[in-house]
């Protein structure tokens, strides 16, 4: 559970690439024992703020504080405490899998043999750990590169679509496994993906940018809670076509859904309204319900952009 104590702390963050401000103003918490997911369509900002994190990019304005440090000016003290898988994974690919590992545990010090032991077996490559990683797939150099993020011993874990190549129940592995050491160990996650059904599954409380902005954040429940409603009706007999209510006021969209439904977004207003305005126009209800809406559908109307694209290379400018 979160300790409510903060593990990452972003103030006032900002980042401008000449006339374009890539991060615009951002203010954010991940606490102790949290995972956060971090959204946003391709080109929002999420990769440029991990990139400032790690201090890949300096801000333009604002404060990262990682336990208390500032990452700006205390740079050892807070990026000890970090792990971070932000890019597409690099190793040695004439190296195995294990040795790659030994090479980033001795980079931290670590000279017991059985902490790589463990990573590979939590990350799910003990039978190919002597293999090439040049031979290995997307999907085995992104556990890898968790493997290589995790090995530290880190309190914050940063991770930029982790998933990335992975089929269906890997993808769940990796999450269950981060999961669990957010619930064992307090770790703190900051992840960034375009999966919203994991996503929703497995963070405590998500943050959505959108144009460089953080346009939402807060728990799931909450978020979708406050969302305009989506009713779900039926009809009594032929249903009319979506077009009939585009000029109701009150009523934001409305779409087909199966079984001869239709579904409205209203706009301040709810199923009994939505009621009355249908029967006035002679059209019989046979059932009407709130629908919970998902994640996925909140995105959607937040930002206009679907949330189910791949993400695309991050072309962002480097500064070291």
């Amino acid at each position: 559970m979160p300790t409510h104590s903060p593990a990452l702390t972003l103030t006032g963050l900002t980042k401008t690439f000449g006339r374009h401000r890539a991060v615009d103003d951002v203010t954010l918490d991940v606490n102790q024992g949290e995972m956060v997911g971090f959204l946003g369509p391709n080109g929002a900002g999420k990769s440029t703020t991990l990139y400032m994190i790690t201090r890949l990019v300096r801000p333009t304005a604002g404060s990262i504080h990682v336990f208390g440090h500032d990452v700006r000016r205390s740079p050892v003290e807070a990026l000890r405490h970090i792990g971070a898988l932000v890019e597409t994974p690099s190793f040695y690919g004439y190296l195995s899998g294990r040795r790659n590992l030994e090479l980033v545990a001795r980079v931290y010090g670590i000279r017991d043999r059985t902490a790589v032991d463990e990573i590979l077996a939590q990350i799910g490559l003990t039978e190919r750990q002597k293999d090439p990683v040049q031979n290995y797939s997307q999907g085995m150099k992104q556990r890898l590169g968790l493997g290589a993020a995790l090995l530290g011993s880190p309190r914050l874990l940063l991770l930029d679509e982790p998933t990335n190549g992975l089929d269906p129940e890997a993808m769940r592995e990796i999450l269950g496994l981060v999961r669990n050491k957010v619930r064992q160990d307090g770790l703190a996650v900051f992840i960034s993906s375009h999966l919203l059904g994991e996503v929703e599954e497995y963070c405590d409380r998500v943050a959505i940018m959108n144009g460089g902005k953080l346009a939402c954040e807060g728990h799931v429940d909450e978020i979708l809670a406050q969302a305009d409603p989506v009713v779900r009706v039926t009809f009594s007999g032929d249903r009319p076509a979506p077009d009939t209510f585009r000029t109701l006021e009150g009523i934001e969209t409305v779409v087909e859904a199966p079984g001869g439904a239709l579904e409205f977004l209203l706009t301040g207003q709810d199923s009994a309204w939505l009621n009355r305005q249908l029967l006035e126009r002679g059209f019989p209800v046979a059932t009407i319900a709130p629908k919970q809406r998902t994640l996925r559908e909140f995105f959607l109307a937040l930002t206009g952009t679907p949330p189910d694209s791949p993400p695309t290379a991050p072309h962002t400018p480097r500064e070291v």
